[in-house]
Formats: C-alpha cells, sequence, structure tokens
C-alpha cells in the first residue's frame, strides 16, 4: 500500500472518495425520495430579500442549513418567525426532530431560546478562538 497526500485534488479524485462513502451511506439512511430541499425566504413589500432560511426535509427530521437574517432586520423577530414557521411545516410533514449547527460568533443562544439543545462542540474550528455547536430540538 502507498499512502500519497494529495493538495487541491482534481474534483474527480474528490467525487471518487465522496461517491463512496455516498454509496455506503444509502443502505443506512433515507432514500432520495425522502429528502426535500426548501427554502423559507422572507421579503418586504417590493420583493427585497430581507432574510431566508436553507432547509432539508430527511423522513422524520429537518436539518436548518443556513438561516440568515438581513443586517437592517436583525433583532426584528424575523429569525424567530422563520424557526417558528419551519417547526409548523415540519409538523405537518409528521418531522419529529429539527438540527442545525451554529459558530460561537453567530448565533448559538437564539437557537437555544428557541428551545434547541446543545447536543455536541467542536472546538478551535475552523481556527483557533472559534467553536462549532450542534444543536437539536424535539418538535
Amino acid at each position: 500500500m502507498k499512502l500519497e497526500l494529495i493538495e487541491q485534488p482534481e474534483k474527480a479524485i474528490y467525487d471518487r472518495i465522496q461517491g463512496g462513502i455516498r454509496a455506503y451511506n444509502q443502505q443506512f439512511l433515507p432514500s432520495k425520495e425522502q429528502h426535500l430541499q426548501v427554502a423559507l425566504l422572507a421579503k418586504d413589500e417590493s420583493g427585497e430579500l430581507l432574510g431566508g432560511m436553507n432547509a432539508y426535509f430527511y423522513a422524520t427530521c429537518v436539518f436548518v442549513e443556513h438561516l440568515w437574517i438581513d443586517e437592517s432586520q436583525r433583532k426584528s423577530g424575523l429569525g424567530s418567525t422563520l424557526i417558528k414557521r419551519i417547526e409548523v411545516e415540519a409538523k405537518s410533514r409528521q418531522v419529529t426532530d429539527m438540527f442545525l449547527d451554529t459558530y460561537s460568533f453567530q448565533a448559538r443562544d437564539f437557537y437555544i431560546k428557541h428551545g434547541f439543545t446543545e447536543v455536541g462542540k467542536y472546538t478551535n474550528f475552523p481556527t483557533k478562538g472559534i467553536d462549532k455547536y450542534f444543536l437539536q430540538k424535539a418538535i
């Protein structure tokens, strides 16, 4: 066996490794038919985007990948509105759990206030002085 470290590998190499783990995982995870990507948008009267959420529904859970609020709308309650709205949608789909992650410079306390529990943490990731938190909420 020969080990080789490649910096900035070609896409084909990356895709082969990713494809290998995905093929293995498929026997354990929900099928592609059980995956649904959604975007929840908040717009003003003129159609300008004020904030939004990207999320994925998988069988009985929803993963919030991104939650963004425009700087002008922070502390306005818009983030809370988006969280509550995705929960309503999740319940209508018989989803039982909600998951997300956030960095220490982002909104951990906001999510805790909304009933999420910290279930894990990377320290000094991706660099010294920044932590990444993993949160979960039963809905």
